[in-house]
């Protein structure tokens, strides 16, 4: 089987496990839960990467899917409509602790700056290292920016999708990422780096 085919299948999977879910299966949306759990942590621990906030966000994603479920619509990519309510809960908990995003994470010391890791990593670093680094980084920014690049660069969200969600014109949406690419630019250079 090619991975085209065992992708459309996961699709059409999920598909099967939904309708089942909307239609009151509660075992049927636990396998969604299996299925798409670890995708969600990775995506929200780029928000918090506090262990028992990740668990709070990862269940309430969880939580709103259950309740939303019937708005779902079929001719759209499941795992995206899932995604986009994971951004929310991410934007929304950055939000609530602006004045201290990521307040649990290690801040850098005279001898270590993620900073320095990320502009010297080779293949020999730690994933969890770069995810800290990342993490660091873009607690810098404002908890929309934070969002939205995000969504596009790490999750790699079609922009328009992105736009489609937050209420915004695809215009405004390309400038509002243009924008945030600025200010995460401007906090790479006060650090001394440059970007090619």
């Amino acid at each position: 089987m090619t991975a085209p085919a065992q992708s459309e299948s996961f699709v059409d999977d999920d598909r099967v496990l939904i309708q089942a879910a909307q239609a009151g299966d509660l075992d049927a949306f636990d396998q969604i839960i299996t299925r798409h759990q670890s995708t969600m942590i990775a995506m929200l621990h780029r928000f918090a990467s506090n262990r028992a906030d990740l668990e709070d966000m990862v269940q309430e994603t969880f939580v709103r899917a259950w309740r939303a479920l019937p708005q779902w619509r079929p001719d759209k990519p499941f795992l995206h409509w899932l995604k986009r309510i994971a951004a929310n809960i991410g934007l929304e908990f950055c939000r609530k602790h602006q004045r201290s995003p990521f307040s649990r994470l290690v801040q850098p010391t005279d001898e270590w700056h993620p900073l320095d890791h990320i502009a010297s990593a080779v293949d020999t670093t730690s994933a969890s290292n770069d995810l800290a680094s990342a993490q660091f980084i873009l607690s810098h920014l404002p908890p929309d920016d934070r969002a939205l690049l995000t969504l596009l660069h790490l999750e790699h969200m079609p922009l328009h999708e992105i736009a489609a969600h937050f209420g915004w014109s695809k215009v405004n949406a390309k400038v509002k990422a243009f924008r945030a690419r600025q200010r995460l630019k401007t906090i790479l250079t006060r650090h001394g780096y440059t970007l090619s």
